[in-house]
């Protein structure tokens, strides 16, 4: 090969520019090119094509391509043959995305150097790039034809019949190679692919069987068929396999996992996990095929909360715990059993062990801060966020969480800079933007900064116009500040439709009436919602008192304002109801 092009084209997929440093070799080059070996002196014609071809490369090289192509091209019209200037000709139009020119030039440099491999591959290439699949086959089995032992021409040639959907024809490509190669891993996997996408299993499973053949030995290939069975749902073909595997391997774990219990799973649950416990036991089996055994029963119980089937599943998960202490995910299935079982504490213990072992699970973060918001420790929240962000700092929902936790412990101004960077990297993820804005409006709304409050409002409902949370918290914001309270009723009512006997909605739908001066309407909804649960409620204990004082039932009044302050109400005004017995807002 010439000097030009081992320099110049040694990455044989890639459109590559020549280097400024090949100017020298350029002149050799260029008199080899379409010009006899035997050649020995220059003639003042050459010299002049020599000049033109160094200012058309320095022209490409610096980009400019128009100034370029006559050059090459006037070399063409005095030397057809100079395979050099077609090819690069081609390349400057393949760069100028003109297909047609391209593949024009890149044919005359072939038909110039017949034998120029990076030629024939550059116009595959191009090929390639035309979506001219079958082209590109014909252009590597030309390729294979001048060099049989070349796999990677096979490889190439049988990918674009596979882009034709002539399955059937690149088969045969890796038959012919694997004909001068003998039996090959790699062909083998290939065909393989073919027919299970074909779906041919019997094909597909014959060429694992060949590999089995040819290294009997070797315990990866059976694992490759049992796998593929158990894929297609041949669990008792699988089973064969896995109990050859320990004819020749009595320890292999992943075999001695696939046959626990009895055969096909005939059993049921609770009987099948209390088989897999010798098994468990043993600490010289790896702990991942252990896992993988009993997580589709975790799934189980959290779709299901089968207690029954939890209490079995951590007799498992402990004994895991035993036998593996140093590992983070026995801790983490026992923490999940326990939650989706209904026992979040416990679980909270587990979840926190875990990350001791192994911090680097976000799932086991995103738990452990569920767990803490659902029993309202938001000190807690916060402080597992901020650990979080430290490993994770690019997560959304751990700014979302941060931001959250500090609402609740109302910082509204340090949660609405958490709830802006969530906003900056969720992306498209809708759902928790949704959550995010609408909790900011909250926030804003708590601060009594109204647009933004209204600007964070809109932005959840433009996110999900019918979401009854977003609803019903604009709703009450607005009746709050007294603003706008024809739409704040409007959205309450559609807020208790979309979710019909909810307390803190019938709240909401009361306290609108309230602020507008409906007070039969406010009472009846304000007394279904502490009929509906609600009287645990602090705020409507209060906004109940409130609606008493103003129907002259200051007895009554004083009576839920003492409710509201007994349950933990933070109400501003409050205490001076209670002292003055007078209503304040």
């Amino acid at each position: 090969m010439r000097t030009y092009w081992l320099a110049a084209t040694r990455r044989p997929n890639s459109y590559v520019e020549p280097c400024k440093t090949l100017f020298f070799l350029l002149v050799g080059y260029f008199f080899l090119a379409g010009t006899p070996l035997v050649a020995q002196r220059i003639s003042e014609k050459e010299v002049g094509l020599q000049e033109k071809f160094i200012d058309a490369s320095r022209e490409y090289l610096l980009g400019n391509y128009q100034k370029a192509i006559p050059i090459y091209e006037d070399i063409l019209r005095d030397m057809p043959t100079n395979d050099a200037a077609a090819y690069e000709l081609s390349r400057i139009f393949n760069n100028l995305n003109d297909g047609e020119k391209a593949l024009r030039y890149i044919r005359q440099a072939i038909d110039a150097a017949p034998d120029n491999s990076w030629y024939r591959r550059f116009l595959a290439d191009l090929y390639q790039k035309q979506n001219k699949n079958r082209e590109a086959a014909g252009v590597f089995e030309e390729l294979a034809k001048r060099a049989p032992d070349n796999e990677e021409y096979y490889y190439r040639w049988a990918y674009f019949l596979v882009k034709t959907n002539d399955i059937n024809a690149a088969l045969k490509v890796y038959d012919a190679f694997e004909k001068r190669i003998g039996i090959n891993e790699e062909i083998i996997r290939r065909k393989h692919s073919l027919y299970v996408g074909t779906g041919n299993n019997k094909k597909a499973a014959a060429e694992l069987e060949r590999l089995i053949a040819a290294y009997p030995g070797s315990l990866e290939y059976r694992h490759l068929l049992a796998g593929f069975y158990e894929q297609i749902g041949e669990s008792q073909l699988a089973r064969t396999v896995y109990k050859d595997i320990l004819t020749i391997d009595p320890d292999d774990p992943k075999a001695i996992m696939a046959l626990a219990g009895k055969s096909g799973r005939q059993t049921d649950d609770v009987n099948f996990l209390r088989s897999l416990q010798p098994i468990f036991a043993r600490a010289e089996i790896e702990i991942d095929p252990k896992i993988v055994q009993i997580m589709p029963l975790i799934n189980k119980v959290a779709e299901t909360g089968d207690p029954a089937l939890a209490a079995e599943l951590l007799e498992l998960t402990q004994l895991l715990e035993t036998v593996h202490p140093q590992e983070a995910k026995p801790y983490a299935a026992s923490a999940d059993v326990l939650y989706y079982s209904g026992n979040p504490a416990k679980a909270l213990e587990k979840y926190q062990r875990t990350l001791e072992l192994d911090e680097t699970v976000f799932l086991v973060w995103e738990q452990v801060l569920r767990i803490c918001l659902e029993n309202r420790d938001y000190k807690s929240v916060v402080r597992y966020a901020d650990q979080a962000l430290d490993l994770f700092p690019n997560k959304a929902f751990l700014h979302y969480m941060y931001g959250l936790g500090s609402a609740r412990l109302q910082q509204e101004k340090k949660a609405i800079g958490a709830f802006e960077q969530a906003i900056m990297m969720a992306g498209d993820d809708g759902r928790l933007l949704f959550e995010v804005q609408l909790q900011k409006g909250i926030a804003h709304n708590n601060l009594k900064q109204y647009p933004a409050a209204n600007a964070a409002f809109e932005a959840a409902l433009a996110l999900n116009g019918k979401a009854h949370t977003a609803l019903n918290a604009y709703s009450y914001a607005l009746a709050t500040r007294g603003e706008d309270l024809d739409r704040a009723r409007a959205m309450a009512k559609q807020a208790n439709d979309l979710a019909p006997n909810r307390a803190d909605y019938q709240m909401t739908y009361g306290w609108v009436l309230y602020k507008m001066k409906d007070y039969a309407g406010a009472k009846s909804w304000l007394s279904n919602a502490l009929a509906n649960g609600g009287d645990d409620d602090p705020l409507l204990l209060e906004h109940y008192g409130d609606l008493l004082f103003q129907t002259n039932d200051v007895d009554g009044a004083l009576q839920y304002w003492n409710k509201a302050q007994e349950k933990g109400s933070t109400s501003e005004w409050l205490e001076k109801k209670i002292t003055e017995r007078r209503l304040y807002e």
